[in-house]
């Protein structure tokens, strides 16, 4: 059964309270993803969320990043415009996702992400669950110096 409360009782029950923010309003990070353009609009240290990261990534035309794996939680992803180049796995399968698509990536799952467009961005929505920050996501990079990342055919513009 659902709890109800009086309206100006709820104040007391709530612990951080709601805000709202453009995402040209917080910093770029353009270091931790090599090559991305990422902006956590909704995280601990911006806005004091205890459970969910959240922000906007603009990969640049012709761009793979460094493939990883969230450790400590969940990662989903909403393909707002461009074609996104999901690798995905130890073997980096290719999947492309055009607009509209939803991608996840349960914890401990390889993947990273691409743009394999020479002249348009891509530009999605992310948000890390059960966790307030990258940090708490405990990303791991893969060391690629063996291998062949990105994979052959990653940037075939379909």
């Amino acid at each position: 059964m659902p709890e109800y409360v009086k309206l100006e009782e709820l104040d007391a029950l709530l612990s951080v309270p709601p805000k709202t923010g453009h995402f040209s309003d917080v910093v770029t990070d353009l270091e931790y993803e090599k090559g991305l353009k990422i902006n956590f609009g909704i995280n601990g240290q911006v806005c004091g969320s205890k459970r969910i990261a959240m922000g906007r990534t603009i990969i640049p035309p012709h761009t793979a990043n460094e493939r990883h794996v969230h450790l400590s939680a969940e990662a989903a992803m909403y393909v707002i415009s461009g074609t996104l180049v999901l690798l995905l796995g130890p073997e980096a399968k290719i999947i492309r996702c055009p607009p509209g698509t939803f991608a996840f990536a349960p914890e401990g799952i390889i993947h990273g992400v691409a743009n394999a467009s020479r002249t348009e961005n891509v530009e999605l929505v992310f948000a890390y669950g059960g966790v307030p920050s990258k940090e708490a996501a405990r990303i791991v990079f893969i060391d690629d110096t063996d291998n062949v990342y990105p994979p052959e055919g990653w940037d075939v513009e379909e």
